[in-house]
C-alpha cells in the first residue's frame, strides 16, 4: 500500500472479558488511559474509525457498531464494521493490544495485496492486528455460511497475507490479570 493511501480501522472492544473475571477490557487502565483509548490513538490517523461493541465514551468521528447477537464472536463483529468501510484498506485491530502503536507504521507502510498480519517472535500469527484489503475482506466474508462464532483464522483462511515480525512488546495483549502485569512491567521501561 503506498504510505499516501487512505484507510480506515476497526477496533474490536466487546469481549465478555471472561478470563479477567467479566472486567470489560477496553475500560481497563494502562498507564493512565483506558486500553480503548490507546488503540483509538494508535489508529487516529485512519480515515474512519469503527468500534464494535459497547465502549462508553469516544473521541467524535467514531462510528460505533454492534454485532448481532451480542457476543457473536469477532467474525461477527468485524462483519458488522465491513458495512461501514469506506477505504480500500481496514486495519484489524483488538482494543487489548497496549502496545499497538509500536506496528501501526510498519503494518501499513507493508500492506499490498491481499494484505499484511503481524507475527510474533514465536512466529503467531495475531490475526487481529492485520491490514487488509477491503474487497478481499468482504468476499471472504460472502463465502462463509455464518460469521457466528467463525473463527478470525477462518475468516482470513482465504486471504494471502504477507506475515511482518513485529517488535516484541507490540504482540502483548491482555487477557488475564497475568498479563496485564507483564505489559505493566514493559510500559515502565518506556522513557
Amino acid at each position: 500500500m503506498p504510505p499516501t493511501a487512505d484507510w480506515d480501522a476497526i477496533v474490536l472492544a466487546g469481549g465478555r472479558g471472561s478470563r479477567l473475571g467479566g472486567v470489560d477490557k477496553a475500560a481497563l487502565e494502562f498507564d493512565g488511559e483506558t486500553l480503548l483509548a490507546r488503540t483509538l490513538r494508535a489508529v487516529d490517523e485512519a480515515e474512519r474509525i469503527i468500534v464494535v461493541g459497547e465502549p462508553g465514551s469516544v473521541p467524535d468521528g467514531t462510528i460505533v457498531v454492534q454485532e448481532q447477537p451480542r457476543f457473536a464472536g469477532p467474525a461477527a463483529a468485524i462483519g458488522a464494521a465491513m458495512a461501514e468501510v469506506r477505504e480500500a484498506y481496514v486495519f484489524l485491530a483488538s482494543c487489548d493490544h497496549p502496545f499497538l502503536a509500536d506496528a501501526v507504521d510498519l503494518l501499513l507502510d507493508s500492506a499490498s495485496g491481499d494484505g499484511v498480519i503481524a507475527v510474533d517472535g514465536d512466529g503467531r500469527r495475531q490475526y487481529l492486528m492485520s491490514v487488509l484489503d477491503a474487497a478481499a475482506l468482504r468476499a471472504s466474508i460472502a463465502t462463509q455460511p455464518t460469521l457466528v462464532d467463525l473463527s478470525v483464522r477462518a475468516l482470513l483462511a482465504p486471504l494471502e497475507l504477507m506475515e511482518i515480525e513485529i517488535p516484541p512488546r507490540a504482540a502483548l495483549d491482555i487477557d488475564t490479570w497475568h498479563d496485564q502485569e507483564i505489559a505493566l512491567s514493559e510500559g515502565s521501561h518506556d522513557g
